[in-house]
């Protein structure tokens, strides 16, 4: 069952979408306005305070940028274009690229030492933010396959997306698709495609940051 997206509505100062991840609705905003980032930061942190969660708040992260051949000439190194960060079934993507500044409370939040960060595959991803024109700080982020085992014990470390989706959440065929990674990230419309491996990588973040207990590392 492949996640499937559905467009909630369309304004002038974002979009908003409903993905369909097995049964599971993720609440997708993508907005480049600073006001819809920082309420979307406020009521986070307003909901997660008010759960009374024993743990400190975990936050699903994916940073995507565009590759050099998209550009001519080729933009060599380029900086990120999108950050994506999920808090439970909410996720925001804020396209970087259109941000004409970003809100405190963003920088507040990404650095964050009680917040623990996690992703995949993100070893360039503090570079990418610092690369912009925002020069975004983020506090420790952690590469959640380092902290994954099998039920015999093995580390998945070196496995796909879609074999520890398998492995950790039981759910088949669920992947990051390389052409899509490695499209342009630049445009003002992502594609339904962009939209939805960028919500569904940040969403098993944080549900495998949250499972794994990865604040305690």
């Amino acid at each position: 069952m492949a996640p499937t997206i559905k467009t909630m509505g369309e304004y002038k100062t974002q979009q908003v979408y409903f993905v369909d991840f097995f049964g599971q609705n993720l609440d997708v905003t993508q907005t480049e306005t600073p006001s819809i980032i920082r309420r979307w930061i406020f009521n986070v942190i307003y909901r997660h305070r008010r759960s009374r969660s024993p743990h400190p708040l975990v936050v699903g992260v994916g940073v995507q940028w565009t590759p050099s051949w998209h550009f001519s000439p080729p933009a060599y190194d380029r900086a990120a274009d999108t950050l994506q960060i999920c808090v439970g079934t909410s996720i925001l993507i804020v396209q970087l690229s259109y941000c004409k500044r970003v809100p405190n409370i963003l920088r507040r939040f990404l650095k964050n030492p009680n917040t623990t960060f996690v992703g995949f595959w993100n070893s360039q991803d503090e570079r990418k933010l610092k690369m912009t024109r925002h020069r975004l700080e983020i506090g420790e982020l952690l590469d959640v396959r380092k902290y994954l085992a099998n039920q015999e014990g093995r580390s998945l470390r070196g496995r796909s997306f879609e074999k520890i989706v398998e492995e950790c959440m039981g759910l088949e065929g669920v992947r990051l698709d390389r052409k899509i990674s490695k499209s342009d990230w630049s445009v003002g419309y992502l594609s339904d495609e962009q939209l939805i491996q960028a919500s569904v990588d940040a969403y098993v973040s944080f549900e495998l940051g949250v499972h794994n207990r990865l604040w305690q590392v």
